[in-house]
């Protein structure tokens, strides 16, 4: 009994030999991809973690809630590093951080991505 195949989405960072490729690597499709590993043009570096877009098949407003949902997780991080010095997380010694200000900022961002999501949700987009 087979329940069919999943699909997942992936970003893959490659490193790529300069002049190798007879097409901009940012235009491969997947057989340009295939061939570009398969003829050693092409490497994989490491696969990226995070949110992948498809931006000529993703509707706008699922893309912009995701990513206002990214921006709230991050900032939840931020928030409790700069709560307390006795934190649980803790970034490193001299890593950078942002201001109070940056990170209300980044509040007001997400929530109007939520609206505008919503938005063109109602335009069917």
């Amino acid at each position: 009994m087979s329940g069919g195949a999943d699909r997942h989405r992936v970003a893959l960072e490659i490193e790529v030999d300069a002049g190798q490729a007879l097409v901009e690597p940012g235009e491969w499709d997947l057989d340009d991809l295939a061939a570009a590993l398969r003829d050693g043009v092409a490497r994989p570096r490491r696969v990226i973690r995070g949110r992948v877009t498809d931006e000529e098949r993703d509707r706008l407003s699922r893309t912009l809630d995701e990513w206002a949902g990214d921006v709230d997780e991050v900032l939840g991080l931020h928030w409790m590093v700069s709560d307390s010095p006795h934190a649980m997380i803790r970034p490193a010694d001299g890593a950078p951080k942002p201001s109070l200000e940056t990170l209300v900022e980044l509040q007001a961002l997400a929530a109007q991505m939520r609206r505008l999501a919503e938005r063109l949700r109602g335009e069917r987009l």
